[in-house]
């Protein structure tokens, strides 16, 4: 599991950070609000993340508030749990 992403922010594109750490780029997918707080474009960011796979993608999630992480966690939660009911 990737818990946290620390780097260079190299773009912000629709909802989606791209993070270089160590010559790879992460693309991260973040709520306005976390785009929002960002620093500028070639400044060091950290990032919590969730990681989520699935039969069909790979998705990197990213927030600046640990609250923010877990709100979403509880969110996907549901969203499973409706899928066996």
């Amino acid at each position: 599991m990737i818990g946290r992403i620390t780097g260079t922010l190299l773009g912000i594109e629709q909802q989606t950070a791209l993070v270089d750490v160590g010559g790879v780029g992460y693309e991260i997918e973040c709520p306005i609000s976390t785009l929002c707080e960002l620093r500028a474009i070639g400044e060091t960011v950290t990032l919590l993340t969730h990681f989520v796979v699935r039969e069909d993608a790979q998705q990197l999630y990213g927030f600046v508030r640990e609250i923010d992480r877990r709100l979403f966690q509880d969110l996907i939660k549901v969203n499973q749990k409706e899928k066996f009911l």
